[in-house]
């Protein structure tokens, strides 16, 4: 199975006073079913450059899940982390996928402006490659625009862009959630698989 190194969320648990890396467990059914194994990555990009030097993923999944730096205006360690990853997957020419706040990373990172955006937060519809699709959403910024070199691949109603990509860097994002669904969506199960080479 293909290995592919995949980002956390940072959050602080109060009641003890320290923070947590995190993940949605349904990441790891999900990515399962598209054939791929999840390397979980610390948010210490130090330690994380390390692991990944060691074990060599074959790429990059930023999921979603809390504010990027653009919106924050703080680059914590999620942020320093998630961009190191850029890097070493770009110097490697290693696919990404970015999911929700991992699109909003990429985009941001390459230019691209983040807006607020209303009505996002839950099923709605989307343009997708010529078809109509529902998907599950949940963010309150978004964007109307791409940097170059990046394709619109699915727009919503409002004409937020919901899903890119870019052959010549081997990007793809999308800003739904594909792990969240009850059923594993086989559009969703199609682009994990096509962007890490997964042949079943």
């Amino acid at each position: 199975m293909i290995i592919i190194a995949v980002s956390m969320l940072r959050l602080f648990d109060t009641t003890r006073g320290e923070w947590r890396d995190a993940i949605d467990e349904r990441w790891t059914s999900f990515l399962s079913e598209c054939g791929v194994l999840p390397l979980y990555i610390p948010n210490d990009a130090s330690v994380s450059y390390q692991l990944l030097e060691q074990l060599q993923p074959q790429g990059v999944l930023l999921t979603g899940g809390g504010s990027c730096r653009v919106l924050s205006g703080i680059a914590d360690a999620r942020d320093e982390t998630e961009s190191m990853l850029l890097g070493w997957a770009a110097d490697r020419r290693l696919p990404v996928l970015g999911v929700c706040r991992g699109m909003q990373v990429m985009l941001s990172l390459s230019g691209a402006t983040l807006v607020p955006v209303a009505s996002h937060v839950g099923a709605h519809s989307v343009l997708h490659k010529g078809a109509i699709r529902r998907v599950n959403s949940f963010h309150n910024y978004g964007f109307y625009a791409t940097p170059p070199g990046y394709e619109v691949e699915a727009i919503s109603e409002d004409g937020v862009i919901e899903a890119v990509s870019n052959l010549s860097v081997r990007h793809s994002a999308v800003m739904w959630h594909p792990e969240r669904n009850r059923y594993w969506d086989s559009d969703d199960l199609a682009l994990v698989r096509q962007l890490y080479g997964v042949s079943l």
